[in-house]
């Protein structure tokens, strides 16, 4: 019996030591335990290119109209409608489809004597209606404009000219924007004596789309010369990328 107090005793003794190892702050103290992190950053070289492709224009928007004049706003509309009826037909007539004639403009407004005595004083009135004509045979231009004025055309504003296949070309001027985005990339690699891998990204900053360009305003005048010349010019079709390349 005094052996197994004795036993019983150095159990419980022991236990109280295990206690205080787990509990006391100053027989086991917690270290932190720094880990080591490998940096997954990659080295790039990132360059802008710009790829540019000079095309004739293939199309063209011409806008044209009839303005009529008079003291009855009736008879100026009715005049007004008599002559672009003519204008229309003629261009029908020269194989303009109806689908590329399209109303751009229709309007009707007063016109005052402002030095009237004691109030302005409507004298009359202006009826302005134009039409916006795609031209797809772009020889032709210069027909149309003549045979609008020949029929009472007397007001434009202007021809536009554009692409009808603009994105085939907006394609390869993306081909020699990230041609000419390497380029640059591989000059300032050199500078700095790495050797480029391949791209990590390519992003495209410019955008496809309709290119034109604007002849100027010019009214029209029924004695104009016929055979207007047309110079169409070139279009230039732009693309823009930015490329990042590893080394």
């Amino acid at each position: 019996m005094k052996k197994l107090r004795t036993i019983l005793s150095t159990t419980l003794m022991v236990a109280g030591l295990l206690t205080v190892g787990f509990t006391g702050k100053e027989l086991f103290k917690a270290e932190p335990v720094m880990a080591a992190i490998e940096s997954n950053r990659v080295n790039t070289i990132t360059a802008r290119g710009e790829g540019v492709v000079k095309v004739k224009p293939d199309i063209a928007y011409i806008t044209m109209g009839v303005r009529t004049e008079n003291k009855d706003a009736k008879v100026a509309q009715t005049s007004n409608a008599e002559k672009m009826d003519k204008v229309i037909a003629a261009l029908k007539k020269m194989g303009i489809e109806e689908k590329d004639i399209q109303t751009s403009n229709y309007s009707v407004y007063p016109q005052y004597n402002y030095e009237a005595k004691g109030a302005e004083k409507i004298v009359g009135y202006t009826v302005e209606n134009t039409v916006k004509i795609t031209v797809r045979d772009i020889l032709k231009v210069g027909d149309v404009l003549d045979t609008g004025i020949e029929q009472g055309a007397n007001v434009s504003s202007g021809i536009q000219f554009s692409i009808s296949d603009t994105e085939k070309y907006y394609q390869e001027a993306l081909k020699q924007a990230v041609k000419n985005a390497r380029g640059k990339a591989e000059a300032m690699g050199e500078a700095i004596g790495v050797t480029l891998k391949n791209p990590s990204s390519i992003i495209e900053q410019s955008s496809g789309g309709s290119n034109i360009i604007y002849a100027d305003r010019a009214y029209l005048k029924e004695e104009a010369q016929m055979a207007t010349p047309i110079s169409t010019g070139e279009l230039d079709v732009k693309a823009i990328v930015e490329v990042s390349y590893q080394y």
